[in-house]
């Protein structure tokens, strides 16, 4: 599988309230040459089992837990060394993103 053109970055700690709407509105973008990276700070409710799930489903998704809870900072470090894409964007789980987001996005950076 070739290096896609944009890595979203997605730091999460118990984040399962919304987390399935954001990851759900980023795989129904109109543009998909992205890889969506979570990174779970050792979440205690839910979140895990979500991210597995959306995982096992689509392979842009790549999920890593965290053994312990590492802070802030460090969990947002993670990501950033995890992509492989020339483009990043942050994302938070609460984020709910228009299907033509990233399309729109990508064209204004690429113009």
């Amino acid at each position: 599988m070739p290096d896609p053109k944009l890595s979203i970055g997605l730091p999460v700690y118990n984040g399962e309230n919304y987390l399935e709407e954001c990851v759900r509105s980023m795989l129904d973008q109109s543009w998909g040459d992205f890889e969506l990276i979570i990174s779970d700070n050792a979440s205690s409710d839910g979140t895990e089992e979500i991210c597995r799930g959306f995982a096992a489903q689509d392979p842009r998704i790549r999920y890593i837990r965290q053994d312990r809870n590492l802070g802030a900072a460090p969990n947002y470090n993670v990501l950033v060394e995890r992509a492989r894409a020339p483009c990043f964007k942050w994302a938070a789980h609460d984020d709910n993103l228009l299907p033509g987001f990233l399309a729109a996005t990508m064209a204004a950076m690429e113009a």
